[in-house]
């Protein structure tokens, strides 16, 4: 692995996985200042937090003395929002905190803490190999079971990279489908008369391809399914909450972007869960992510799988039951019977150990009262 340029101390804001936008009004420092460096002060037992020139710097101390930071440590500052985009309460601050230092222990990272500074931020510090796992972890973890309606291969060359959003600035849904059909025009009607992706004039619907993330959630649930240039990347990027409403149906892709999922009302959600555990297949050997239900839960469960396995089938799709994560896919085995027993997650190779904790720590802590966007992420020297 290449070394790493030493990291800036005021770099530009980088979303959450899933989120990709950069928040609206953040305004980078003057390229000729002289940057401050963050100083922390452990032995002293003080937290101290002072704001110049509108830039954050922090003197802070963790709770838990056995996981201080340390100079080469990466701190990530989280602007808090809550998921209306209010002002988060001190109540939710709190959970998140315990959320957090709760999944980054989980995945063994190395001297985690969470500071909260103020009403509307906090400062995440782990080991800097550990950055990328941290920005993982900073989902709102919200946990669905659907039954796999149909699917379909995703055309990544028939729309845009993606889109962008911001949820701290999210429109109403009614005020973006209406801004959406403005924009498609003959287009959006042509999209409502489609019954199949396939056979598809792609040309006529590119206009989809020009919609922002706020604007393809506010379609349609079949319309997002059928229309190609409505995209994985696109799917995939928009802002958390697309699951929030488990009575609704939904549409998503895998991790990888290669299947389009549409998806029934979930009948299993995080709060059926009893606990997430990373381990070793006993059978294949590789990593899984083995999921036990609660007692109420175990019941839903083993419907969901029996009615996978029992309801008309769409021609040439098997009975299939997503486990999605906030709004992606995470796996969508074949189920061939009901399953009386725990679920279990696999990734084939790409599903190491990492990867498997992880994705645990963040099944098994709850959904995160907020949402979280980082501002910036410095290096502590």
């Amino acid at each position: 692995m290449p070394a790493e340029d030493p990291a800036p101390e005021y770099s530009l804001p980088v979303a959450p996985p899933g989120l990709g936008y950069v928040p609206e009004g953040y305004q980078a420092p003057p390229t000729g200042r002289r940057p401050r460096r963050l100083w922390w002060w452990v032995a002293a037992g003080v937290a101290l937090v002072a704001v110049a020139g509108g830039i954050l710097t922090a003197v802070l101390r963790s709770d838990d003395a056995d996981n201080r930071a340390a100079t080469g440590d990466v701190a990530i500052t989280l602007r808090v929002v809550g998921t209306d985009g209010s002002r988060p309460s001190t109540a939710a601050l709190d959970r998140t905190k315990q959320i957090l230092l709760a999944r980054m222990t989980e995945a063994d990272l190395t001297r985690p803490t969470v500071t909260v500074i103020g009403t509307e931020t906090l400062l995440v510090t782990a080991a800097k190999k550990n950055t990328e796992q941290v920005k993982s972890l900073l989902t709102p973890g919200n946990l669905t079971f659907r039954r796999v309606l149909a699917n379909v291969p995703d055309q990544p060359g028939s729309g845009t990279a993606g889109c962008r959003a911001d949820p701290v600035e999210r429109r109403d849904r009614a005020a973006a489908l209406a801004s959406a059909k403005a924009k498609l025009g003959p287009a959006f009607d042509a999209a409502a008369r489609l019954q199949e992706p396939a056979q598809v004039d792609v040309a006529a619907l590119a206009a989809f391809g020009t919609l922002t993330c706020d604007e393809i959630e506010a379609l349609p649930g079949r319309m997002q399914y059928v229309v190609p240039t409505v995209t994985c990347a696109m799917l995939n990027s928009r802002a958390p909450g697309a699951f929030d409403r488990a009575e609704a149906p939904v549409v998503a892709c895998d991790e990888e972007r290669t299947t389009k999922y549409q998806l029934d009302v979930a009948k299993v959600v995080g709060a059926d869960l009893a606990d997430a555990e990373a381990k070793i297949d006993p059978q294949q050997g590789g990593w899984i992510v083995n999921l036990r239900f609660t007692e109420s839960g175990q019941p839903k469960w083993t419907e969901l799988t029996r009615e996978a396995t029992t309801a008309t089938p769409t021609a040439g799709q098997e009975a299939q039951v997503a486990v999605a994560l906030d709004n992606v896919v995470v796996t969508a085995p074949t189920i061939q019977g009901a399953i009386t027993g725990d679920a279990t997650i696999t990734g084939g190779r790409a599903f190491d150990r990492q990867t498997a904790m992880l994705l645990a720590a963040n099944l098994t802590n709850g959904v995160l009262p907020v949402r979280l966007v980082i501002t910036s992420v410095e290096t502590i020297r």
